[in-house]
């Protein structure tokens, strides 16, 4: 059985990771955050929603703001 994040369907930057051709060179974040079951918790945009605050849409999983 495969693991994924339990917020990868209202999480804003998947969605703009797996729908966006001109950036799939963040594409590698989902393998390493989202499908990664010993290292989704340390996705910053986890972390946020675990305290109840809404991300910023360009917040990447390892903390940095993609420029939009």
């Amino acid at each position: 059985m495969s693991f994924s994040c339990e917020n990868m369907g209202s999480c804003t930057m998947f969605s703009l990771i797996t729908n966006s051709l001109r950036i799939t060179q963040l594409q590698p974040f989902i393998a390493e955050y989202c499908l990664n079951p010993e290292k989704y918790r340390e996705c910053m945009r986890y972390k946020m929603k675990e305290k109840v605050e809404k991300p910023p849409d360009n917040l990447l999983p390892n903390g940095k703001k993609l420029a939009l």
